[in-house]
C-alpha cells in the first residue's frame, strides 16, 4: 500500500522567496498527475533551465535570484504548479503592469487569492531599462518570419523520422536524447514568445481601456487568420465533408470509428481514396497534437487515430454553415468593421489612433506567431517521444509491459539501467502506478503557499466533489473569450475521446481545453471552460472560429449539470443556467 503523504517520485521543495503557486494556466496543459518520465525528460529541470534563461534575457530577473532547483514551476504530490509569486514580481518590475494585473490575467477575479506581499527586491529600477529594451524591440517588430523557419525545421525532423524497428533499445534512448536537445531551442523561442505576446495584448487592452467597453479586446483579436492551432479544425472539417458526400464513407463511419481505417483500406467506393490520401496528409501534418500534450506519452492523434476520427464523426453531422473557414471570414469582417468604427471614433486623437493601429498590427503578427511556435514545438517534442513509445511497444510485445505507458513510470536517468536489465524495473513501475492512481483520485488545491500546503490526504476526492450544483436562474461569471450569445443544452465532456456524446446544437462544458480539444469547438454551439486566460489556446481558437466562449468559470464542469439548458454570453462573460 502506497503512502501518498510522501513526496511523489519527482516532487521538489517549494520556494520560500517566491512562495505562492497556482494551478492556473498550467492546469490546461498538465491536468493530471505528472509521470516521472515527463517531469525528468520534458518538464521539470529541462524546462526550468530554459525558462530561467528566458526571464533573464527578457530583462525581468537576474540568474542569481533563482535556486538551482525548480523555482518558476512547482511539483507537489505529482501536480504541476506555476509560480504566482514569480509572475507578481514580473508585474512589479514591468513598466505599466503590476502584481494585481498579473493576478487578474492568470486567475481572473477570485476571492481566495492570497494578497501580494512585497519583497524588498521585487521592484528595483535597474530592471526597468532592461525590460523597456525588450518592450521597444517587440513594439518595433515588422514580422516574425523566424517562426516560419522553425516550422520548416520541425517539418524536416518529421520527414526524416528513422525506422525505429531497425534500432536497438540503447539506440532508441540515445535518439530520444538527441531529439530532446533539438527541442530545447524551440522551447526557448516559445517561452520568450509567450512574454512578448503578452506585451502586445497588454498594449491593446491599455489602448482600449479609455473607451469603456470591456468587450473590445476580444472582438479585435478574432478572425486573424493563419492561426496554426485552428488549422487542424479546418483540415478535419474538409475530411468530414468527404464523408457527407459519400454514401460509402458515411456507412463506414456509422459502423463506428474503431477499426474504421482498416475497413476504409479495403474500400474502393466513391471518395474512399480521396479520404485515405487526406487522412494520411492530416496525420503527417497534425499527428503530434493531443490533449495533455506536454506529457511523456500522451494519446496523440497519430498514435490514437480513433480520437480525430471521432471528431470527424461529430463534424459530419454539422450543416454547411458551420464551416470554420466561413465562420472565420464572418468574424474577420466584424473585426474589420469594428476597427473602422474605432478609427473614426479616435480620428481627433492622433496619439490614441496611432497606439490603436500599432497594437492591432502587432496582434496580427504576434498571435499567429505564438500559435505557430507552439505547434512547431509540439511537433519536435513528438519526434523526441516516439522512440520511447517504440521502445515501450517492443516490451509490450515481449510481455514485460502491460501497456506502452508503463515506461513513463521511470525517470529519464533510469532509462539506461532499464535497457541493461528491463525486468528489474517492473516492481518499481508497478508500485509507482499504484501511487499515481492514488494521487489521481485527489483534486489539487488551486492555490498553495510554501509552508502552508494542506496535507494531501485532506485534498478533495474527485469522486466526491463538494461543489454545489448550479440552480435554475443562476448566472456564472468568467472571462469573455469570444463574443456572441448562444443557447443550448450543456454537454459536460472531460476527454475529447468522448466526443461522440456531443450533439449538434449543444454547448461544450469542459474542465480545461488545449489544442487537442479545439476541433470539438466546431461541433459546439458555444464553449464554457473551468480555467483559461486571454491568451489560452481555447480563447485564441474560439475567436478564430467565431464560437461564443467563456473561460475561467470556476468549477463549471462540476457545477453545471449535464443536459441543463444554458445561455452563454461570450461578450459579457456570463453563463446563465435555465
Amino acid at each position: 500500500m502506497v503512502d501518498i503523504a510522501l513526496p511523489w517520485v519527482v516532487d521538489t521543495p517549494l520556494s520560500t522567496r517566491f512562495p505562492v503557486y497556482t494551478r492556473a494556466n498550467v492546469g490546461e496543459v498538465s491536468p493530471s498527475v505528472a509521470t516521472p518520465l515527463f517531469w525528468s525528460q520534458i518538464g521539470g529541470a529541462p524546462a526550468e533551465r530554459v525558462w530561467k534563461q528566458v526571464l533573464v534575457d527578457f530583462g525581468a530577473f537576474d540568474a542569481d535570484e533563482f535556486r538551482e532547483v525548480i523555482d518558476i514551476q512547482g511539483m507537489l504530490h505529482g501536480y504541476v504548479y506555476l509560480n504566482l509569486s514569480n509572475l507578481r514580481v514580473f508585474g512589479a518590475r514591468m513598466p505599466g503592469a503590476s502584481p494585481e494585473l498579473m493576478d487578474r490575467t492568470y486567475l481572473g477575479e477570485r476571492s481566495d487569492v492570497p494578497p501580494y506581499e512585497p519583497h524588498p527586491d521585487d521592484d528595483k529600477p535597474e530592471y526597468t531599462e532592461r525590460i523597456l529594451a525588450s518592450v521597444g524591440r517587440v513594439f518595433a517588430t515588422e514580422h516574425r518570419d523566424d517562426f516560419l523557419e522553425l516550422a520548416g525545421q520541425a517539418a524536416k525532423l518529421r520527414a526524416e523520422r528513422p525506422d525505429y524497428s531497425s534500432m536497438s533499445d540503447a539506440e532508441l534512448v540515445a535518439l530520444q536524447r538527441v531529439r530532446m536537445n533539438e527541442y530545447l531551442p524551440f522551447l526557448y523561442k516559445h517561452l520568450l514568445m509567450v512574454y512578448e505576446s503578452s506585451l502586445v495584448t497588454g498594449m491593446l487592452e491599455q489602448t482600449l481601456a479609455p473607451l469603456g467597453d470591456p468587450t473590445l479586446t476580444a472582438r479585435l483579436m478574432g478572425g486573424l487568420g493563419n492561426i496554426a492551432s485552428a488549422a487542424p479544425t479546418g483540415a478535419l472539417w474538409q475530411l468530414s465533408r468527404l464523408v457527407v458526400a459519400s454514401p460509402v464513407l458515411t456507412a463506414a463511419f456509422e459502423a463506428g470509428v474503431f477499426g474504421l481505417l482498416g475497413r476504409l483500406a479495403d474500400t474502393d467506393g466513391p471518395g474512399a481514396e480521396q479520404f485515405r490520401v487526406g487522412w494520411d496528409a492530416f496525420i503527417s501534418e497534425y499527428g503530434s497534437r493531443s490533449t495533455n500534450e506536454w506529457e511523456a506519452m500522451p494519446q496523440t492523434w497519430e498514435t490514437h487515430p480513433q480520437i480525430p476520427l471521432g471528431l470527424v464523426e461529430r463534424m459530419r453531422l454539422q450543416p454547411e454553415d458551420r464551416d470554420p473557414a466561413l465562420r472565420s471570414q464572418r468574424l474577420r469582417a466584424d473585426r474589420e468593421d469594428l476597427t473602422a468604427k474605432l478609427r473614426d471614433q479616435l480620428a481627433d486623437s492622433p496619439e490614441a489612433l496611432g497606439a490603436l493601429d500599432l497594437a492591432l498590427r502587432l496582434v496580427g503578427i504576434y498571435l499567429p506567431a505564438r500559435e505557430l511556435s507552439k505547434t512547431s514545438l509540439i511537433r519536435v517534442l513528438h519526434e523526441a517521444r516516439l522512440p520511447m513509445r517504440a521502445l515501450a511497444l517492443r516490451h509490450v510485445a515481449a510481455g514485460l509491459f502491460a501497456r506502452p505507458e508503463d515506461i513513463t513510470m521511470l525517470r529519464e536517468d533510469e532509462l539506461d539501467a532499464f535497457v541493461a536489465d528491463p525486468a528489474a524495473s517492473v516492481p518499481t513501475i508497478t508500485e509507482r502506478w499504484a501511487w499515481h492512481a492514488a494521487l489521481a483520485e485527489r483534486e489539487p488545491p488551486y492555490l498553495v503557499k510554501a509552508g502552508e500546503v494542506p496535507p494531501v490526504a485532506s485534498w478533495e476526492l474527485r469522486t466526491e466533489p463538494s461543489m454545489p450544483r448550479a440552480t435554475s436562474g443562476e448566472i456564472l461569471t468568467g472571462l469573455a473569450a469570444c463574443p456572441g450569445v448562444a443557447s443550448g443544452r450543456a454537454r459536460v465532456i472531460r476527454d475529447p475521446a468522448d466526443a461522440h456524446d456531443l450533439e449538434p446544437g449543444e454547448i461544450l462544458v469542459a474542465p480545461m481545453t488545449d489544442p487537442g480539444w479545439t476541433p470539438l469547438f466546431t461541433s459546439a454551439e458555444a464553449v464554457v471552460v473551468d480555467i483559461g486566460a486571454t491568451l489560452s489556446h481555447a480563447a485564441i481558437v474560439s475567436r478564430e472560429l467565431g464560437i461564443p466562449c467563456v473561460l475561467g468559470v470556476t468549477h463549471a464542469s462540476l457545477r453545471i449539470p449535464d443536459g441543463a439548458m444554458l445561455t452563454v454570453d461570450g461578450t459579457a462573460g456570463l453563463v446563465t443556467v435555465h
